[in-house]
């Protein structure tokens, strides 16, 4: 008998990720690479359509015709769109046409989705998915208010990894996923630090852009008068693109990697210290005040993410946090998983999937 699986697609700013998941295992994965050069050929995330699906059906093609394998499903990464609720979502036109037009924001893994609605027809599917999208959050009302009446906070961030890991934490304390009271910190290229409660993401950063702490490369939360001569002397474009990129430590230090970071500090760098105690503090101040929205009451505190493979930081900001209350760490991410796991639970039953 064939093994049923599922297909799963994540791309990012130079790759593709790829994989194919039974319910039980991961079979087969690759990260498929891209040259910068070939992405600059594309005025848009969307113009690379198909030069990204050219590259993963020459991945999987070959694996299906050497397994006996039946593809239930294909699911990709969400990409950001407007405001959603949690949970398994089938994506439809109104879903297609925002992530392609880039509307609500551009982001490689806007095309998670349009290259599992190109793919499912390989296969004879109806439908596709993705699960726990970028714009995931369900802040509350007093979460939103930033102060100024034309200024609406929004969370945008990382709730497919947020949310597999506290799944997997919630498991860890034997406590239910849904009545779980925690702090995630999802600290990566991009940094999300969100207050989780009862499955939900009540109040999350905007990790994309302007809020938060400083990331690799994104600036994070900045003084308003600051931002404002800037955004005077600069054109619009080049604003975006220094906030976006070439801020944290790529704007201070030339270098957005984290071991890097730590290798500069290694041999004698003060910068490099100054910066990296400064990145460690805001983290750690982030989380406090998250803390401190739950009213002191997170049944624990996680870290996730790339950066938290890095020994020496999780032990500085334990310093700061680790007191007050449990404090875990899961590194890396579990978005492939998280997927792959969702449109299962869709397949299976086990969960209604939602409409766009």
């Amino acid at each position: 008998m064939s093994t049923e699986a599922v297909i799963v697609i994540n791309p990012g700013s130079t790759s593709t990720k790829i994989a194919v998941y039974s319910r039980d295992a991961k079979l087969f994965s690759e990260n498929l690479n891209h040259n910068q050069s070939d992405l600059d050929a594309y005025k848009t995330i969307g113009e690379q359509l198909d030069f990204r699906l050219h590259h993963v059906r020459s991945f999987i093609n070959p694996i299906l015709k050497e397994n006996d394998l039946k593809i239930v499903g294909t699911v990709g990464r969400g990409g950001i769109v407007k405001a959603l609720l949690g949970g398994t979502y089938r994506i439809n036109e109104a879903f297609l046409k925002d992530a392609l037009s880039c509307e609500y924001g551009e982001h490689a893994s806007n095309l998670g989705s349009v290259m599992a609605h190109a793919l499912k027809d390989d296969f004879g599917l109806e439908t596709c998915y993705t699960v726990d999208p970028v714009s995931v959050n369900n802040m509350s009302d007093v979460a939103e208010i930033s102060g100024v009446p034309q200024i609406k906070r929004v969370g945008r961030g990382h709730p497919l990894n947020i949310k597999m890991t506290a799944r997997k934490i919630a498991k860890i304390q034997n406590i239910s996923f849904e009545e779980a009271n925690y702090i995630v910190a999802h600290l990566g290229g991009g940094i999300s630090i969100t207050h989780l409660l009862h499955g939900q993401l009540v109040d999350i950063n905007d990790g994309l852009l302007g809020m938060g702490p400083f990331s690799p490369n994104r600036a994070g939360s900045l003084p308003v008068r600051g931002i404002m001569r800037i955004c005077y002397d600069m054109p619009k474009y080049d604003a975006e693109r220094l906030f976006a990129k070439n801020s944290g430590f790529q704007g201070y230090l030339g270098t957005e990697d984290m071991r890097e970071v730590l290798k500069l500090i290694a041999n004698g760098n003060k910068k490099a210290k100054l910066i990296y105690d400064a990145f460690v503090y805001q983290v750690a101040k982030e989380i406090g005040a998250y803390f401190v929205a739950s009213k002191c009451k997170a049944q624990a505190i996680i870290i996730t993410g790339g950066i938290a493979y890095n020994e020496p930081f999780i032990n500085d900001l334990k310093e700061y946090v680790g007191a007050l209350t449990e404090f875990h760490v899961f590194p890396g991410e579990n978005e492939m998983e998280a997927l792959a796991e969702g449109a299962f639970r869709v397949i299976d039953g086990e969960e209604q999937a939602q409409e766009y």
